[in-house]
């Protein structure tokens, strides 16, 4: 009887096939660990009171903005990366010198951006205006959020439009989130 395979196992395609699988899924394990080591968890917004405390304050201030029927309309000029919020309420009494209008990322706190909004004038409707100015203005899906400190804070969702309705209580998409 006569051999018909003289190589040795390891000039075998079939060894290393089998062998090259689970080798694979530890170097992506691997892979996946270092990733996890580089970057930081930025959905997770702490602060020096913690995250719940923050959560609260948040919650708080978009009830009082609910309360108050505050409304604001944002401009974005491309061009000129200048911003400018137009805000309509009922019973808002006083009105601040600034306000701070954030484009957060989903995912990346890397890409957030935070523009100051100094009292401008009043509109033609005798609506107060806000203006500020963007060192540049981000692309992609952000959640955009009006605010004056932590008395109350509207906010929706930003895509790139140039102009943004923020309404009280709700974040300005048609499925109520």
């Amino acid at each position: 009887m006569e051999r018909e395979d003289t190589k040795p196992w390891y000039r075998q395609f079939w060894p290393w096939f089998i062998i090259a699988l689970p080798a694979s899924a530890v170097v992506a394990g691997l892979t996946t660990v270092w990733i996890a080591m580089q970057t930081t968890d930025s959905l997770v917004v702490a602060s020096e009171d913690g995250v719940r405390n923050a959560t609260d304050r948040h919650l708080l201030a978009e009830r009082l903005a609910a309360e108050l029927d505050v409304t604001a309309l944002v401009e974005i000029n491309p061009e000129t990366r200048i911003v400018s919020a137009v805000v309509r309420s009922r019973d808002l009494a006083a009105l601040p010198a600034t306000l701070e209008f954030e484009l957060s990322h989903p995912a990346f706190a890397n890409r957030d951006q935070q523009v100051t909004l100094s009292r401008a004038m009043d509109d033609s409707d005798g609506n107060p205006v806000w203006v500020g100015h963007f060192l540049s203005i981000p692309s992609g899906r952000f959640y955009a959020v009006l605010k004056a400190g932590d008395d109350w804070r509207v906010s929706a969702e930003w895509q790139g439009e140039t102009s943004l309705m923020l309404p009280a209580g709700g974040t300005g998409d048609d499925d109520g989130r």
